[in-house]
């Protein structure tokens, strides 16, 4: 391929891909988020990835058939179709949208017509005995469907052994829903154990009832309600009791065909819950006996628990509010916890946490995950990476995340982080700040405790610290502003970068300062000598702290400022 060619191709492409992100951004949902309208629209990308090889072929006639791009437009219309049209089964959108596949081949058509070069042959005919075939059966296999979807009885009346029978209404039926009788088991304990077991189906857990109510909804598809009856009239609750414990099930193994089971149980409030769900939500709310629960594939939303929570999920997202006890969650996505009156132990991934209100110790590992935390009581250990951190009201915390950006602020105790390629931004700590990163800059501000940063290539910013100091960077500047007299030792070493450091006019201290190719400039301390130089070892008042600064290739700037108490002071003024 020459660089001419390879040129016309990368940019039929970059066209091509501009165009569909064009066509999603156009079609996308208002107010919706940009992972939920790519996945809702991702049928635009296969119409493109169709569009493409259609016209690699047209250009380069690479592929050497537009059949395989032609073929990926039609699905990528069918799928597109069904998206915008989602009250209609697989058969009435194909009846309904036909006409669009038959435009598709004729484009195609056109395009392998209107590209053939004299170099490939005679010209291909318009009309072929495939393509006339081809049309055919696009015309009348778009009028069966349109005329089928009208007219259920169609295929209703078709006789189909067990399989085909239960694909055809699967696919191409209607959804009916049926509600079984109430099942009521009495003569239990208060603290009765009660276990469910569900899957394609969602779970609702009440409590507050004297006794066990099990309601089951069944979902079914058929081509009438008379054929989905009687597929639901075979479902039914499986349940089993002894004084001690109640288990609740459904008969879905005993059955072949393909339908939802939603089950709604009310439990006395001091039960014990274990539940069990797959392909579907579980909802509990009014237990006080504590819950477990295993989600695969589903949502499990929680409120209104005294007692430990522990949930245990499998490509499931989970809600968890009011819960006076521990909660474990294990393996979720996207996770929301708030109002927990004990302690959290919370692992995701590929997702996003939100914390509001957690009364006891926190621990979060959640790699690939956006963590957002407010109101944490207790000492709290939050992990990420590639991703960001963002806390606010926190006691003790810890936060190791690489690659991410963490911002934390008012927070009550000590804060250690660690990070790297990111963004790192403080304000108003009462303890200790300890910062191991690399490649990273450091915004901090309000730092009641001892100070310590170590980062490489990123810029170091400290205001209004009142304790002891310890930087250490690389290629960036350092800046530290003091809030009042420094009450203990500051200590800066830099590589290639300034540093400046501004201190109250009364301080008093002990100073080293040393740039290998740069030079001191001492501002407003009257005391220091002004001549520059590279190198100033001079005292200022007598028990000061001890000012020690190292750098090279930048000058080193030690100024004179008004306490913060005077700042404050003239603002208002």
């Amino acid at each position: 391929m020459t660089t001419e060619r390879k040129h016309r191709r990368g940019t039929l492409l970059l066209g091509i891909l501009l165009l569909g992100v064009g066509l999603v951004l156009v079609l996308a949902p208002a107010r919706s988020g940009a992972a939920g309208w790519l996945i809702a629209l991702w049928p635009v990308f296969l119409i493109c990835a169709g569009v493409v090889r259609v016209m690699g072929f047209a250009v380069e006639r690479k592929p050497r058939s537009p059949l395989g791009g032609m073929l990926l437009i039609i699905v990528g219309v069918l799928f597109l179709a069904a998206r915008f049209e989602p009250g209609l089964n697989a058969l009435q959108v194909y009846g309904r949208y036909w006409m669009l596949l038959l435009f598709v081949f004729a484009g195609v058509e056109l395009i392998r017509i209107y590209s053939h070069r004299h170099s490939e042959g005679p010209a291909p005919r318009i009309f072929t005995p495939l393509s006339i075939a081809v049309i055919l059966l696009i015309v009348l296999t778009g009028v069966f469907a349109n005329r089928a979807a009208n007219k259920p009885s169609v295929l209703s009346a078709l006789k189909l052994p067990g399989f085909l029978s239960g694909l055809r209404d699967s696919v191409v039926g209607d959804a009916y829903a049926f509600t079984d009788p109430t099942i009521v088991t009495t003569d239990i304990r208060p603290d009765v154990k009660v276990v469910i077991n569900n899957s394609y189906g969602s779970v609702r857990i009440t409590g507050g009832s004297s006794a066990v109510r099990a309601t089951l909804v069944k979902g079914v598809r058929g081509w009438s309600e008379t054929e989905a009856r009687k597929i639901a009239d075979r479902i039914h609750l499986v349940v089993n009791q002894t004084s001690d414990n109640v288990s609740v099930t459904t008969n879905r193994d005993q059955l072949a065909e393909q339908f939802t089971t939603d089950v709604q149980i009310e439990v006395p409030s001091s039960a014990i819950v274990t539940v069990i769900d797959s392909y579907g939500s579980i909802t509990a709310t009014g237990v006080q006996g504590g819950l477990i629960a295993k989600a695969s594939y589903g949502q499990a939303d929680i409120s209104g628990i005294r007692g430990d929570v522990n949930l245990a999920l499998t490509y499931s997202d989970a809600s968890v509010s009011k819960v006076d006890g521990d909660v474990t969650v294990n393996g979720a996505r996207r996770a929301r916890l708030s109002n927990i009156a004990g302690a959290l132990v919370l692992t995701a991934s590929h997702g996003s946490v939100e914390l509001r209100d957690i009364t006891g110790p926190v621990h979060v590992d959640a790699p690939f995950s956006r963590i957002v935390a407010a109101g944490l009581s207790q000492a709290s250990e939050l992990k990420t990476q590639h991703a960001s951190v963002d806390v606010s009201h926190a006691a003790e915390l810890t936060i190791d995340a690489p690659n991410s950006d963490v911002r934390a602020r008012d927070i009550d105790g000590d804060l250690r982080v660690s990070s790297s390629n990111s963004d790192l931004q403080f304000g108003s700590i009462t303890g200790d700040l300890d910062v191991q990163a690399e490649q990273s800059s450091v915004n901090a501000d309000d730092i009641r405790g001892a100070v310590s940063i170590e980062t490489s290539h990123g810029e170091i910013t400290v205001r209004n610290f009142y304790e002891s100091v310890r930087a250490e960077t690389s290629y960036r500047d350092v800046t530290l502003i003091a809030a009042t007299e420094p009450a203990g030792d500051i200590e800066v070493e830099n590589n290639h970068g300034l540093i400046k450091l501004v201190l109250p006019q009364s301080s008093r201290f002990q100073l080293d300062a040393e740039t290998e190719n740069g030079q001191i400039q001492p501002i407003g301390f009257n005391q220091l000598d002004q001549v520059t130089r590279n190198a100033l070892v001079a005292s200022l008042g007598s028990n000061g702290p001890i000012i020690k600064l190292r750098t090279s290739f930048k000058n080193i700037i030690i100024q004179a400022g008004a306490a913060r108490q005077t700042q404050t002071t003239a603002l208002a003024n």
